[in-house]
């Protein structure tokens, strides 16, 4: 099965959750609704409810909760990324300027808080008690992860297990939370409730580490963002751990350097891109991405095979650039 198929079988769903997210947000202040139509419409792949849509679905829930859940994800998901960008000073996101680039820091920030409040309150109205705790507490998991973050950038000591603790509680934790919730939509038993958050979270890592190679490796015209951003921010990531494990004392000191400064630029980016090829980092770092990716499918095997099965795995591959 192709990506492409993947999605068509919860086409419909997404396409209700589009009109969910259009009706749901709305509000008396035209500033508010500009800004989360703007972010709302900015070309995001709705990949967290894609995955809740398809867990729902291939546990054989076939009732009409899948948009109001998938919006309260949404409505999560989009805030982080609008404090993010703040924290970041980021200027553009999918080549779209950022919501803080065109309204300003305090607009942003204001409707990032609105959009966690809306999804506090649509819980509220359509989620039951479990639902709740589910998301609650990735909101604010994720809310830890961005403190971690902050206190680790230009920290050239990061080690792997922390990288992992971070991008658990910024990525890993949405998406698990996504597949537990189509599993307990479908009222299933809590074995395959745990195989469900079990493949998010370990899809939740294999993604972010290929995003975090395709900031140094990808190409800007299709990844939407100018290579190196995280180098620019100071974010130590995937492959620049993987380098100092194999980079000499003299590369090493480079690196640390470089991190040490307030501000890195091109130059920078040239030469820890050249130590990086030396060691075929993109290949190490993709082999790590992989096995995180390899055990979100082993996870499923406690599902019988159908369509819906095979459009996860078909999704999980192609999101770290494999095909099913």
């Amino acid at each position: 099965m192709t990506a492409k198929e993947a999605l068509n079988l919860v086409k419909d769903d997404i396409e209700k959750v589009e009109q969910f997210l259009k009706d749901d947000i709305k509000t008396s202040v035209p500033l508010i609704n500009e800004v989360i139509l703007y972010l709302l419409s900015s070309g995001g792949k709705r990949l967290r409810p894609v995955f809740l849509a398809l867990s729902a679905r291939m546990c054989g829930y076939t009732g009409e909760n899948i948009p109001t859940m998938s919006a309260v994800i949404e409505y999560i998901h989009t805030a982080t990324l609008l404090h993010d960008d703040i924290i970041d000073g980021a200027k553009y996101r999918r080549k779209r300027p950022t919501a803080n680039s065109l309204y300003g820091n305090d607009v942003a920030v204001l409707c990032g808080d609105f959009l966690y409040s809306r999804s506090y309150i649509t819980l509220t109205e359509y989620g039951a008690k479990q639902v709740q705790m589910i998301l609650s507490s990735a909101a604010l998991t994720m809310s830890e992860g961005e403190v971690i973050q902050l206190l680790k950038t230009g920290d050239i000591n990061l080690t792997f297990d922390d990288y992992i603790q971070i991008i658990t509680r910024k990525t890993a934790v949405l998406f698990s939370a996504a597949c537990e919730i189509g599993g307990r939509l479908a009222e299933v038993s809590e074995d395959k409730i745990k195989a469900l958050k079990d493949f998010g979270y370990y899809l939740g890592l294999g993604f972010q580490m290929t995003d975090d190679i395709l900031d140094y490796m990808g190409n800007p015209e299709i990844t939407g963002k100018k290579n190196g951003t995280d180098l620019f921010e100071g974010k130590l990531t995937l492959p620049v751990i993987k380098t100092l494990e194999k980079a000499d004392n003299n590369e090493k000191n480079i690196i640390t350097e470089m991190f040490k400064k307030k501000e890195r630029n091109d130059d920078d980016l040239k030469i820890i891109k050249d130590i990086m090829e030396k060691y075929d980092i993109e290949k190490v770092s993709e082999k790590t991405a992989d096995e995180y990716i390899n055990k979100s499918l082993q996870s499923l095997n406690v599902f019988e095979d159908n369509d819906y099965r095979k459009a996860l795995i078909a999704l999980a591959l192609a999101m770290v650039g494999r095909a099913a």
